[in-house]
């Protein structure tokens, strides 16, 4: 009896493992993708809004011509912000002045679309050109001339040949023909920093291929002179040209009234660095910038016009003419081959 109970224990027992194994839940890799995904309620992406610019020319958005003056006067401020009230009548539009105490401001200021007309000095444009901020629309007629140049200057003893019409005030040959004469020579130029009185000038001896001994730096066109007249510092001295002659100036002529004679000219480049110019900037459209260019030119053929363009700009204004970017190639191709950089020829 007993033994019949042991057997029916462990057969309930059996039965009841075999249950608790059935009951126990099968793992699957399935996916009822029919299950709704529960909504987490994030609010609905609204469309971005681009506010569109206002018109060039609008009172929100004025025209600005620019000018580098670290230090403009009272009456330099008001003589360009009329220049531009002038301009905003004939023009309809808004146009306001702007001064900027440095280029990398102006600079800055361009590259944010904050100028579209400025009145830029050589290396100022051939920096902003060379960004693509700004295109050249015309340049100052100073002293009667557009641009300068520069000339190297011999002594009368040294046996030099000079290349140079004193008659037609040309050079007679060029520069490789004419400064090949100085290979090997110490020249007297201005300083490191000097388009005309520095750069220009070796530009011209490096693109020829005449050797040099490095140069002596005097910082002035009047001490460079003083220096070759002396002999015994330099071989030859080079300064600016075409506007005016610094050998005839008030600081050497008055001690060295034979300078003339006694440092003759050698040769004599072209008008390869134009005067302070007006460039545009890209946001400029050809209409305005023909406009501007004929109100501008208009303007300068008076007297008063002359005036108030010469106090704004600091510089006398005898006239404004046309001006392509080309006109800067000689230039930019002289100073290539010195390998400067033009941002430490900036004023200070």
């Amino acid at each position: 009896m007993r033994k019949s109970f042991l057997i029916l224990s462990l057969v309930a027992s059996l039965l009841l493992s075999a249950c608790g194994v059935s009951g126990q839940t099968v793992p699957t890799l399935s996916h009822d993708f029919s299950t709704s995904t529960p909504n987490p309620g994030y609010p609905t992406a609204m469309p971005t809004f681009t506010p569109t610019p206002a018109a060039l020319g609008s009172a929100e958005n004025p025209i600005v011509i620019a000018l580098v003056h670290p230090s403009p006067t009272t009456e330099q401020q008001s003589a360009l912000s009329e220049i531009a009230n002038q301009l905003g009548i004939l023009l309809q539009q808004s146009v306001t002045a702007r001064f900027f105490s440095s280029y990398h401001d102006l600079e800055y200021a361009l590259q944010r679309q904050q100028v579209h007309f400025a009145w830029l000095q050589p290396v100022e444009y051939l920096l902003a050109s060379q960004k693509g901020l700004a295109t050249s629309l015309l340049v100052s007629n100073h002293l009667g001339v557009t641009g300068y140049g520069v000339q190297f200057l011999g002594h009368s003893d040294s046996g030099m040949v000079p290349y140079f019409n004193v008659g037609t005030h040309t050079s007679t040959a060029p520069a490789s023909a004419a400064l090949a004469q100085l290979s090997g020579l110490r020249g007297c130029l201005t300083d490191d920093h000097s388009l005309a009185g520095y750069w220009v000038p070796l530009g011209y001896l490096i693109q020829n291929n005449i050797p040099f001994l490095e140069p002596v730096q005097t910082y002035s066109y009047s001490a460079a002179i003083r220096a070759l007249y002396i002999k015994g510092v330099c071989g030859y001295a080079a300064t600016y040209a075409v506007s005016a002659d610094p050998r005839t100036s008030s600081e050497v002529i008055k001690d060295l009234p034979d300078t003339i004679e006694k440092l003759p000219v050698l040769w004599l480049s072209p008008q390869i660095i134009p005067n302070l110019n007006l460039s545009f900037s890209p946001q400029v459209d050809l209409s305005l910038q023909s406009r501007v260019s004929d109100f501008l030119r208009e303007f300068a053929r008076t007297d008063a016009g002359k005036a108030q363009l010469s106090l704004a700009l600091n510089y006398e204004v005898a006239a404004l003419e046309p001006l392509p970017d080309s006109a800067y190639s000689t230039l930019r191709e002289l100073l290539a081959v010195t390998n400067v950089r033009l941002a430490d020829l900036l004023s200070n």
